[in-house]
């Protein structure tokens, strides 16, 4: 008997074993399994969103065809009634859809323009230069107060200029160094609008009341105004360009009254009796309003089954081509 005992307890070991064993390979099978699964959906999105991007990229090829053909066309003015200026366009394509919508860069405030290094004044002072000025302008009529705008118009001089001199109401390296978390000025031009935001006194509230006005064009610091494609919502635009001598609801009725085609010539433009305030002696103003322009943003997305891509690219005029000088991915705001 103890025996048959001994030896019903070592079949019973056994098979524990032969279980213990079973089980091991059963959750190393799992595990293999569950990984290969997904080491394979890894490589498919991978796949899917390497074809979204090059689908994105097909998009700046289209945007590039349509905008010299209508530049072609154009003679010389760039409209809201031209294709480039149709809005949200969907293609479809394989496993997947390509979206994109142009905007002019004239249609928006060049935020490197603010810095320009300052001029003399009629009273030979030394002011800020007239770009500076519309953006100070253009802060006032978004309804910040004057201090607060002249405040926020030299920080951002200062962030932007080369040199590390202090505008009175400015801030250099060493206000940025004693953050929180400390950093230093850019002291070079801006790449993208969302850059403002690391600027001295630029709280939240501030960058998205200036969003839809403001832009950055890459590599260029003047600030021109196509007064053919700013749109009624950017009033506001006009009245800080124009210094505040027009008012709000001035500006609206001036862009309303713009032709379906735009303007054919700027003198146009300044044939409308709302602008009569302005003054001929206003040259530097007035020179910074025309009816064309070389600088367009496109705003591409594209998906591939559930994998999306978005890019913003700047698109530059050059003779009768067309060229991208920068891409933002992700879709910045």
């Amino acid at each position: 008997m103890n025996k048959v005992t001994s030896l019903r307890k070592q079949r019973g070991v056994a098979l524990i074993f032969v279980i213990l064993i079973v089980a091991m390979v059963s959750i190393i099978a799992t595990n293999i399994s569950s990984r290969n699964q997904l080491s394979m959906q890894r490589t498919l999105n991978l796949a899917q969103f390497d074809q979204a991007y090059w689908y994105a990229i097909s998009a700046e090829e289209l945007a590039m065809k349509v905008l010299k053909q209508d530049m072609k066309d154009a003679d010389g003015t760039v409209n809201l009634q031209q294709y480039w200026a149709v809005a949200n366009v969907v293609f479809p394509a394989e496993y997947g859809e390509i979206a994109g919508e142009i905007t002019d860069m004239r249609s928006c405030f060049n935020l490197n323009a603010v810095s320009q290094p300052r001029v003399k004044d009629s009273s030979g002072q030394m002011g800020l230069s007239v770009a500076a000025k519309q953006y100070k302008a253009l802060l006032v009529a978004l309804g910040v107060d004057d201090f607060a705008a002249e405040r926020l118009t030299q920080t951002l001089k200062d962030y932007l200029d080369a040199d590390s001199e202090n505008e009175p109401y400015g801030a250099e390296d060493a206000e940025y160094e004693s953050r929180p978390v400390p950093y230093r000025a850019a002291n070079t031009l801006m790449q993208h609008r969302s850059e403002l935001r690391a600027v001295l006194g630029y709280t939240q509230d501030i960058y998205l009341a200036l969003q839809p006005y403001v832009c950055a064009i890459p590599g260029d610091r003047r600030q021109l105004l196509n007064v053919n494609t700013l749109k009624v919502e950017q009033a506001a635009l006009m009245v800080g360009m124009l210094d505040n001598k027009v008012s709000l609801s001035d500006a609206k009725s001036i862009i309303n009254q713009r032709p379906a085609s735009g303007y054919e010539a700027i003198d146009d433009f300044w044939a409308n009796s709302a602008l009569s305030n302005v003054q001929s002696s206003d040259a530097d103003l007035k020179s910074s309003f025309v009816v064309d322009s070389n600088y367009f943003n496109l705003t591409a997305g594209a998906k591939v089954d559930t994998a999306i891509f978005k890019m913003d690219s700047v698109l530059k005029r050059n003779g009768e081509k067309f060229e991208v000088i920068t891409r933002q991915y992700g879709g910045q705001q």
